[in-house]
């Protein structure tokens, strides 16, 4: 099974380079539209400083298509009772528009996770995929919410992967 997600990864990791290399502008019926994206990600891991964690994180990814087709981006995670939350500005994302489908990839300092999320032709629902890797042989290393490094031990789960699609902009207050 992790074999298989890897295969997976490394082929949606290249159709997302694909889509990033190529001038695509994003669908009429895309612009001024947020898309939430939530899930629950697991990856028992061994700490820069020899603990142990198995704790699932809960990650919200919204991105807003502005009116002129670029993309805005807010991550927010949690674990336990640790949070914190990144925003990106056109240019620092790397999620890409092309036909009805949303790609972009997410890089740890080994290992990798691809969002991809598919639109209905009038871009007012979507259903979404998370696909996390590593090369093969290599553990995922990842930087944790308390700032220590951590290497998987055990295979990673992604589960609970929810999308949805509003009007207007997310981040207006």
């Amino acid at each position: 099974m992790a074999e298989r997600n890897i295969r997976e990864l490394a082929v949606l990791a290249m159709a997302g380079a694909f889509i990033a290399g190529a001038a695509h502008a994003a669908p009429q019926q895309a612009l001024n539209k947020s898309v939430t994206v939530s899930f629950s990600i697991t990856v028992p891991a061994r700490g820069s400083d020899g603990s142990t964690q198995a704790n699932p994180r809960a990650v919200t990814r919204t991105y807003y298509i502005s009116s002129q087709g670029r993309v805005f981006a807010r991550a927010d995670r949690r674990v336990g009772k640790m949070q914190d939350r990144l925003e990106k500005g056109p240019g620092e994302t790397n999620m890409r528009i092309a036909g009805n489908s949303m790609v972009g990839v997410i890089v740890f300092p080994s290992g990798a996770m691809q969002i991809a999320i598919n639109f209905d032709p009038s871009f007012s629902s979507c259903s979404a995929r998370a696909i996390v890797g590593a090369e093969s042989g290599k553990p995922i290393v990842y930087k944790g919410l308390d700032g220590k490094t951590y290497t998987q031990t055990g295979p990673a789960q992604v589960s609970g992967v929810a999308c949805s699609v509003s009007a207007g902009n997310a981040f207006a207050s």
